[in-house]
């Protein structure tokens, strides 16, 4: 059973229907009570795996094996998510969201739609993006700015 968060409905859903505008009002106005630090641990692993989905888009239709390794990535990015909410570094709502997003991909990947695999790894892109840039990093000082 997948847990539906504020952040899987209000951020990231919008930039995956293609509702730009409210996809960064959601991100303006989420409530997160994530640390730089603790988000850090998982973005980068994140974002290089949805921007190689991204990327290899048009290989991925013709290319089970292909699929196969970004499944097996999606799941261990799963799986990192995981761990790091239940040692409480990333926030919970966020970590549920991201989970949800993530089985979404691997779900298109399984059924050989790379379109649609591709086009999910780009909007969680934009939602981390959004609330990285709106909530985590916004007004926290020189420490966080190094970090975009």
């Amino acid at each position: 059973m997948q847990v539906r968060s504020y952040f899987y409905n209000t951020v990231y859903v919008p930039f995956r229907d293609g509702r730009y505008e409210d996809g960064l009002n959601g991100a303006s106005n989420y409530r997160t009570y994530q640390t730089p630090a603790g988000f850090r641990r998982v973005y980068d692993y994140i974002i290089r795996v949805l921007d190689g989905i991204s990327g290899a888009k048009g290989e991925l239709a013709n290319n089970q094996e292909l699929r196969n390794r970004y499944r097996i990535a999606l799941a261990r990015l799963d799986i990192t998510v995981q761990y790091q909410a239940a040692r409480k570094v990333l926030d919970q709502d966020l970590a549920n969201g991201i989970r949800s997003a993530l089985r979404e991909i691997s779900v298109a990947l399984q059924r050989g739609d790379a379109e649609t695999a591709a086009r999910n790894a780009e909007a969680l892109r934009l939602a981390l993006d959004a609330v990285l840039a709106y909530k985590i990093v916004a007004g926290r000082g020189e420490e966080e700015e190094e970090f975009l």
